[in-house]
């Protein structure tokens, strides 16, 4: 026998309930509600379980959750419990043949951190925006903000561009610690950071590496800084609503001497 259809409020029960699972441990909401392009007193309504989103809506929520429109009708857990595909179960069984130790806290703590990089597109700019780390079930997860740089060449007049979000894996090593990211069109890259730059453990120096076909004039690996910033949300919101390339003179001198260490290649 078939099980009963649910109705609409069940529905926007289980979907407010998933969305306050994402939401939770990330950005302030009206912070998320902006990258987004959401009004927030619709979003607080989807939060609450009292409304649907339209399709145009729905799909903005998902692509920044890196979910699909199932969060609608099931919940959170069941979706995330779902064997992976094929390729996840070789990669798992072929490539990560060690038991991935739990990152210590201590070194690496969530939090919300600022990322700092050499641009990849331009030479000579830097790039910066905040980064999230959290841990769940002995599984530390990563999520950053790049700015639609592709976008912003094509329509310089716009306004604002939403950021894309992108999203790795952290794995604990005993100098350090490897992140894996993959963004929504599939593009990916590994860093690494080691424990403390120049005796202050606040900051995390290291590398990008980004995995692309080599294109003249850009780059494909440049160091790299993690920044552990303070519990301070109005500082969170007004590194988001900043520009994200820079000349290297922005960075703090601290970072500026890290950035240089490794010169542009690949």
């Amino acid at each position: 026998m078939a099980p009963a259809p649910l109705s609409p409020s069940e529905i926007r029960s289980i979907f407010g309930r998933n969305l306050r699972q994402l939401c939770d441990g990330g950005p302030p909401i009206s912070a998320l509600c902006q990258e987004i392009g959401i009004n927030r007193t619709q979003f607080n309504r989807y939060l609450s379980g009292e409304a649907f989103p339209r399709p145009d809506i729905l799909a903005r929520i998902c692509a920044h959750f890196d979910v699909d429109a199932r969060i609608l009708l099931e919940p959170l857990e069941a979706l995330r419990s779902a064997l992976p595909d094929r390729f996840l179960i070789e990669m798992r069984d072929k490539l990560l043949i060690g038991r991935s130790r739990p990152v210590d806290p201590a070194v690496l703590p969530d939090a919300i951190y600022r990322f700092w990089r050499k641009s990849f597109m331009f030479r000579g700019k830097i790039v910066t925006n905040v980064a999230l780390i959290r841990t769940r079930s002995e599984v530390t997860m990563f999520k950053g903000f790049d700015e639609n740089l592709l976008a912003k060449q094509e329509n310089p007049d716009a306004r604002r561009f939403p950021r894309l979000a992108y999203y790795g894996l952290v794995r604990q090593h005993l100098d350090g610690v490897s992140i894996y990211c993959q963004d929504r069109q599939n593009q990916s890259n590994i860093n690494f950071f080691e424990f403390g730059l120049e005796g202050n453990m606040r900051f995390y120096p290291g590398f990008a590496l980004l995995l692309r076909r080599r294109i003249d004039g850009m780059n494909r690996m440049t160091a790299a800084v993690l920044e552990r910033l303070p519990n301070d949300p109005a500082l969170w919101r007004n590194i988001v609503r900043q520009d994200t390339v820079h000349d290297l003179e922005y960075a703090p001198p601290i970072v500026q001497r890290a950035l240089d260490r490794i010169p542009d290649g690949l």
